[in-house]
């Protein structure tokens, strides 16, 4: 046989495995569209904050969320560890996984040592914290204890919790937070975003019966959760969609749902209510720009394209992926009003600091502190 005929069965060869690839893998990317995003004029014109800084540097890896109270910091990181920082000092580190070792925050040591991710207050004592791996989460910092309140084994609905993510308090019998996904986990989420799978739920659960139910689902990645101060309803991110809901889950309302704000400039990750109960702040990870369109809002329509990405996307290094799947660096802070209306924005193009950003906290002062699913630092920035 030839070199052309040995080439020809070769290339046959490898064809076919790719095909027979491509028709096995479960995962199935869908069309989708955006509208093209808002230009950065008026409101969104781009103005960057006076001061940018970063704190602790080098001593935190991927400060998803935060508690802020006067000089006290509570935050959980990419390598497992929920922290107390009292005036910029890391006091308290509480594992959420006893036992585990390596932790570095690497795809392979996520299913042992956990993933935490969205924080909140629950009583005088304990935390609540939704950990991607585990669930949800007790922690008591003083006690250095954590505990398991509802693992990510509990089904509703016929499906898993695949990636608990972000939460807020109604009382304290009352726990409403997000399913990222119930497909992917965390090790894997690229891949909602890529197949765009409307799989992400809402979810309220009940803490002295154990009951759980689905509020809201078919969400393209349901993330950042936020109360509204109307007591009746919430807030919820839907990242892949930029966009952010409203659910009313009391009053005469219940039960009803309606898009808050719509083709943000930006993929919304986290959204936090300001100190004055006034606003909130959305963090946005992934800047949307219709010169340069994001890959997101460019390979919507071409579902074969994210196909080919997202079986690539399994295969690579972590640090190939990290640069391949976040993106741009340019950073944004939106301030919104209790009707989604736009106040004010604040932008870092160079991503200086405002770079990858999953969530904006309010100091209640002049400042404003921002978490990171991958920065080693947590930001922080003037309100002027």
């Amino acid at each position: 046989m030839g070199f052309l005929g040995k080439l020809s069965i070769g290339l046959s060869v490898i064809f076919l495995g790719i095909a027979v690839w491509f028709s096995t893998s479960k995962f199935l990317p869908k069309e989708y569209h955006l509208p093209p995003p808002p230009a950065l004029t008026g409101l969104l014109t781009v103005n960057k904050p006076k001061v940018l800084e970063k704190l602790l540097e080098g001593q935190v890896l991927g400060p998803e969320s935060a508690v802020i109270e006067n000089n006290v910091i509570y935050t959980c990181t990419l390598d497992g560890m929920c922290l107390k920082i009292v005036d910029g000092k890391i006091e308290k580190s509480v594992p959420v996984t006893a036992h585990a070792t390596n932790c570095d925050g690497k795809r392979k040591t996520i299913p042992i040592c956990g993933r935490p991710l969205g924080i909140r207050r629950f009583n005088s004592q304990q935390f609540i914290v939704a950990d991607a791996v585990l669930g949800l989460l007790l922690i008591n910092f003083e006690e250095e204890t954590k505990e398991v309140l509802l693992p990510s084994t509990t089904v509703v609905d016929k499906k898993r919790l695949g990636f608990p993510d972000d939460l807020d308090i109604v009382d304290n019998d009352t726990i409403l937070f997000t399913d990222l996904s119930a497909k992917y986990g965390y090790s894997d989420c690229d891949l909602a975003f890529f197949e765009h799978i409307r799989d992400g739920r809402l979810l309220e659960y009940k803490v002295s019966t154990g009951q759980l139910r689905v509020l809201m689902d078919g969400l393209a990645v349901a993330n950042g959760v936020q109360l509204h101060p109307d007591k009746n309803s919430v807030l919820l991110c839907e990242t892949a969609m930029a966009r952010i809901h409203r659910y009313y889950f009391a009053g005469p309302k219940k039960g009803m749902q309606q898009i808050f704000v719509d083709n943000l400039p930006g993929f919304p990750d986290n959204i936090r209510i300001s100190r004055s109960g006034d606003s909130f702040y959305v963090a946005l990870p992934f800047h949307r720009n219709e010169q340069k369109p994001h890959i997101f809002d460019r390979l919507g329509p071409w579902p074969l394209a994210r196909k080919f990405i997202g079986e690539l996307l399994k295969i690579l290094p972590d640090n190939v992926l990290q640069r391949f799947v976040v993106g741009p660096t340019h950073g944004i802070v939106l301030q919104l009003d209790l009707n989604g209306m736009i106040l004010r924005s604040w932008h870092d193009p160079e991503g200086s600091v405002i770079s990858h950003i999953s969530e904006v906290d309010d100091d209640g002062g002049d400042f404003l502190y921002l978490s990171s699913f991958v920065n080693n630092y947590i930001g922080r920035m003037s309100k002027e």
